[in-house]
């Protein structure tokens, strides 16, 4: 699904979407996505983009306080969001989380204005969250 959003913004060129957790077996945490990247890409400084939303809860992950000491966290902060304890970025983007398009999804409410055709048609295709 990341593969048809890249393709469809024409970043194929500059962005490189891997599988590491769609082929991981059980549960799936950053920390273990961002250690197989590590072995993958030794010697590279990472850094986690979240949103507001999303950064607000960060110390609730999966051993967040290792993740943290691996990843430097840069917030993409939206419209009326409080301020977070990382470094943050104000950019013109839609005021959207994954956290609204999941839950409008199963809603069954039209998303299709805030995703590409291509990534909804892949989402109710595979009755991805609730959508069946």
């Amino acid at each position: 699904m990341a593969d048809l959003a890249i393709t469809s913004m024409g970043l194929s060129e500059k962005v490189e979407v891997l599988p590491l957790e769609v082929n991981r077996d059980g549960d799936s945490y950053t920390l273990d996505t961002v250690n197989e990247l590590s072995i993958k890409y030794s010697n590279t400084n990472f850094t986690l983009v979240l949103g507001s939303d999303a950064a607000k809860s960060i110390g609730q992950w999966h051993k967040s306080a290792e993740l943290l000491q691996k990843v430097k966290v840069l917030v993409i902060s939206r419209p009326g969001s409080a301020p977070s304890d990382f470094d943050e970025v104000n950019i013109k983007a839609l005021d959207i989380s994954s956290t609204k398009v999941r839950k409008s999804i199963l809603e069954r409410k039209n998303v299709s204005n805030l995703l590409p055709a291509k990534v909804v048609t892949f989402i109710r295709e595979y009755g991805l969250y609730g959508s069946r």
